[in-house]
């Protein structure tokens, strides 16, 4: 495990299972959430916009390092470039 996972795992309270941060995904690509690095103050703000472990989206489109939008349901969110980095996906 590299640095860098441990460290999230470590940040986290659910463990690591694997997968990427959601800001190397794709555009266009279904994921499905596996993990949270950021706290719970990230999981509450995540879950306020119907985001949590389990959920599954489509990136839809990057905002040129600022963040992206991803597509959920009918809905499409916005999220930091912050938050990208700490949303762990894996491929559906």
């Amino acid at each position: 495990m590299t640095a860098a996972v441990t460290g999230l795992a470590a940040a986290s309270k659910h463990p690591a299972v694997g997968g990427f941060p959601l800001a190397m995904a794709a555009t266009g690509e279904r994921v499905r959430i596996v993990n949270l690095g950021g706290g719970e103050a990230l999981e509450r703000r995540l879950a306020a916009m119907g985001l949590g472990l389990g959920s599954e989206f489509m990136l839809a489109q990057r905002e040129g390092g600022a963040g992206a939008v991803v597509s959920l349901a009918s809905s499409r969110l916005a999220l930091s470039l912050g938050m990208l980095h700490r949303i762990w996906v894996v491929k559906v």
